[in-house]
């Protein structure tokens, strides 16, 4: 997952890059890139691995949060391409991007609660 993240650093970098050069690439397109993708993708990534990593489980997602992090990958897709395709859908595409978005959020929520309410399986403290 935070491969994807880093990725969208990228994304961001060139689409802005490509705007600056006067391609015909939304500035905002960049800017949620960087935002939507980057920030959302990497905060929803790190959060899951920190808790498995601090709770002392194995760092590996559940199936749901697999779903999760699909989820936010969409909404992000959506949010920086669909308004650029789709102008005259715009409304429909960011309603759908920030209940994906809002969904991957959920999803850690009800996966990762037990483990962050409930004692280490290994006993230690934290």
């Amino acid at each position: 997952m935070l491969h994807i993240g880093h990725a969208w650093i990228w994304i961001g970098l060139l689409l802005k890059a490509g705007s600056a050069a006067g391609f015909m690439i939304p500035p905002s397109a960049a800017i949620h890139a960087l935002t939507a993708g980057a920030i959302g993708t990497l905060t929803l990534g790190m959060m899951a691995r920190v808790t498995l990593g601090h709770t002392g489980r194995d760092l590996e997602a559940a199936p749901l949060m697999v779903v999760g992090f699909v989820a936010i990958t969409a909404s992000a897709v959506i949010r920086v391409f669909g308004p650029w395709y789709r102008a005259d859908l715009t409304a429909n595409v960011l309603t759908i991007s920030a209940g994906l978005w809002a969904a991957a959020f959920l999803i850690y929520v009800i996966v990762n609660v037990k483990y962050l309410v409930t004692p280490r399986p290994d006993g230690k403290a934290g």
